[in-house]
């Protein structure tokens, strides 16, 4: 298990494709912080349970759990762990809002989902899995905590370091990351990972532009002075700007594949994602593949590059 000072990063394993998230502990004198949870699954609890034995806490010992954001390999474990430690949660309001809408079980997000993949050109076939595929994911968040809400701009405490609360959405509208400037250190979440590309989702109810506000978020983060990066998936990196500057390039580059294909004929967004990723994808990935795809339309379409037209009971996009 890796140490940076008072930092351990604890590997938990997930039953999807990205099988692992890295979670932290920060060590201070009035206990632990425990930064992103993993998802609520015994092989992730079986791990939780390696690393205090190896580090040498007791639950109670952890004073707060520190959320970066809702989904449910941060999110997943955080009601559970509330209960064995007593700690506060803490999260931004923003994501506590996504949490329900995407995980209650009486929520009609789920259902909402399918229409607005079909409504995109999902073959009705494959948008009939859609709910039931987004329902399972409940027995992996609950139960849900009792959160309390932190902000953008305020300080915490992790360990006996000030960190800096900063709102770093894209991957998800309430998304938090903190720095610490004494050290030059951002935990970041899912803001910035060293080997993958974040995923930038449009999703019905969250936010109608979310690779605007993604690169807004890069650009405005380019003035902050990192030294260390802490992700949730991938290695501890220092490559800071030059990561930054890598994925302005991806999406660049997306964009203007995008804007040339949809300039020569007519597609809808599933017809524009089986061509980037393939149609031989999982429910789940097929998922995140659509609504990436979604995300970069939209933000031609928001920028004036492509145009938007509704025939029959499916949307197409052209030049």
């Amino acid at each position: 298990m890796n140490r940076w000072d008072d930092i351990w990063e604890v590997p938990l394993p997930l039953p999807f494709p990205l099988k692992i998230i890295k979670s932290y502990l920060v060590k201070g004198s009035q206990g632990y912080t425990l930064i992103d949870t993993g998802l609520h699954y015994d092989g992730a609890l079986e791990a939780w349970e390696g690393a205090r034995r190896e580090i040498g806490f007791n639950w109670p010992e952890v004073e707060r759990i520190v959320l970066t954001h809702y989904h449910p390999d941060h999110y997943g474990l955080a009601g559970l762990l509330q209960q064995r430690t007593g700690a506060p949660v803490l999260i931004s309001e923003t994501d506590v809002g996504q949490a329900r809408l995407f995980f209650d079980r009486d929520s009609e997000q789920p259902d909402e989902m399918g229409r607005f993949y079909e409504g995109h050109g999902l073959p009705r076939e494959w948008a009939e899995k859609i709910p039931d595929h987004l329902r399972g994911f409940s027995q992996w968040v609950e139960p849900h905590p009792e959160p309390e809400f932190i902000r953008s701009g305020e300080n915490i405490h992790l360990g006996d370091q000030e960190y800096r609360i900063l709102h770093t959405p894209g991957h998800a509208d309430g998304h938090l990351s903190f720095y610490d400037p004494e050290r030059r250190w951002l935990i970041g979440g899912d803001f910035l990972l060293p080997r993958i590309t974040p995923n930038i989702s449009l999703w019905p109810g969250c936010d109608p532009n979310p690779l605007r506000s993604y690169l807004t978020t890069l650009e405005q983060m380019k003035e902050l002075p990192v030294e260390r990066v802490f992700p949730s998936h991938g290695p501890v990196f220092d490559s800071y700007l030059e990561r930054i500057e890598e994925l302005e390039r991806h999406h660049a580059e997306r964009l203007t594949e995008m804007k040339d294909w949809v300039a020569g004929e007519t597609l809808t967004a599933t017809d524009v994602c089986f061509r980037i990723f393939g149609s031989d994808l999982s429910i789940h990935n097929l998922r995140f593949a659509l609504s990436e795809t979604l995300a970069h339309l939209e933000y031609l379409r928001q920028q004036g590059d492509v145009r938007r037209e509704k025939r029959g009971d499916r949307w197409h996009y052209m030049g």
